[in-house]
């Protein structure tokens, strides 16, 4: 009787140490994962971006109250393997924004963002109860101050308001007003990131430079456009965007 109950509990040891290796291989880690985020910080030559400021921007005094635009088609590239898409995800870029979550994707060497400036054509061509119907937590959805004409115009891709001193007396005596909207705004722009993205909250950080943005536009003279009505000056802005935005490491 001794003997079988010895054998019974050598048995049930050797069950015991079985599931135990069971458990420990169901609690093997897998692919760690990190939080992508992404911040724009404003600047205008390498100062920081102040709305109670006046700047020089190629000769003219610029003084800036809006300075806004879109970010989609996000893509990340890893050291290794294909690329990365963020279906669907729109980031609303503003001064006061700071870090926005993008994505969570595998820990990793991700050697190159793309992204393009604006809305795709799709959505920019989407019906007014589409517009009217999404969340106001949605970038897409309206928003103060405006980045929509209204729904059969689409959105502006990027709102940049202020004023200029055409004169150069010391006064301001121009509204300034460069909204860049149409499918044939939309600008592709792609940067070398070298992010090594580890588990938790990783940030892309990224300059905008104003100064860059105008650069060859006379503001003293070409200071407006709503793109239908100056199409060749909303070009001149749009072709300038894959200059003004780097990364900054």
């Amino acid at each position: 009787m001794t003997k079988f109950k010895f054998s019974t509990l050598a048995l049930l040891a050797v069950f015991a140490l079985a599931f135990s290796a069971c458990d420990n291989d169901d609690e093997t880690p897998g692919i760690q994962e990190g939080t992508v985020n992404m911040m724009f910080e404003y600047t205008v030559d390498g100062a920081a971006f102040d709305t109670t400021q006046v700047y020089d921007i190629n000769g003219t005094s610029v003084q800036f109250t809006i300075a806004n635009f879109y970010v989609g088609g996000i893509e990340l590239m890893p050291e290794e393997g294909d690329a990365i898409p963020v279906e669907g995800k729109y980031l609303l870029v503003t001064p006061e924004a700071g870090m926005q979550e993008v994505t969570t994707v595998p820990a990793g060497h991700y050697h190159m963002v793309n992204f393009f400036v604006g809305v795709d054509p799709a959505i920019n061509s989407q019906s007014e109860d589409d517009f009217t119907s999404r969340d106001a937590e949605d970038p897409l959805a309206i928003q103060f101050p405006a980045m929509h004409w209204n729904w059969n115009s689409g959105y502006r891709f990027l709102r940049i308001d202020g004023k200029v001193d055409t004169d150069g007396d010391g006064t301001m005596d121009e509204t300034m007003a460069f909204h860049l909207g149409t499918n044939n705004m939309l600008q592709n722009v792609s940067l070398t990131a070298h992010k090594d993205v580890e588990k938790g909250s990783n940030m892309l950080h990224m300059e905008f430079d104003l100064a860059k943005l105008f650069e060859g536009v006379d503001l003293s003279t070409d200071f407006s456009t709503h793109t239908m009505n100056n199409p060749e000056l909303a070009a001149a802005v749009r072709d300038n965007i894959p200059a003004a935005i780097s990364m900054m490491h």
